[in-house]
């Protein structure tokens, strides 16, 4: 059972560490965006997946440790929390299982901030581009008419980008 609690303890221990990676990598991300660079934007999202990879494995595992344990302490693993299974081992165990969970939430939670930060920030530059584009969508005529005389109907030419005269 020891052996258990150590391997979950150094599981969530290294959760830690790649979400701490990843807070870094979102952080990158923004200042990618804010930067306007399209190759550490690219990085940076290559950097996450990696991430996320790392994480999903390491969820793999702590659930079967998980699962592991419940068998040992003759519970369910579905509802076995880690604060419930710090209340049931050793009070050293208990602790550092406690230390360990409460890190990982308040990191998760910072992450969850910085990244909806990003995402608000993309949808505004991404609104950014979509005016724009709407802009000079509308100064430019789709299908201007010609006249016998060589004039053009420009039809409703709502302005000018820079000058009238080229």
């Amino acid at each position: 059972m020891e052996h258990l609690l150590k391997k979950l303890i150094g599981l969530l221990a290294h959760a830690t560490d790649l979400y701490q990676s990843l807070l870094g990598v979102v952080e990158n991300e923004k200042d990618a965006v804010v930067g306007l660079n399209l190759k550490q934007l690219n990085e940076a999202c290559k950097a996450k997946d990696n991430l996320l990879l790392k994480l999903r494995i390491l969820e793999e595992q702590r659930q079967q440790v998980m699962e592991r344990v419940a068998d040992e302490l003759g519970c369910s693993a579905q509802g076995l929390t880690v604060t419930q299974l710090s209340q049931q081992v050793d009070e050293s165990y208990g602790r550092q299982l406690l230390d360990r969970s409460t890190d990982l939430l308040a990191l998760i939670q910072v992450l969850q901030d910085a990244t909806q930060q990003n995402k608000s920030l993309m949808s505004h530059s991404m609104q950014l581009i979509q005016n724009s584009y709407n802009l000079l969508s509308n100064l430019m005529v789709a299908n201007p008419l010609y006249y016998p005389s060589g004039n053009m109907d420009k039809g409703d030419q709502t302005g000018r980008l820079l000058r009238g005269d080229i």
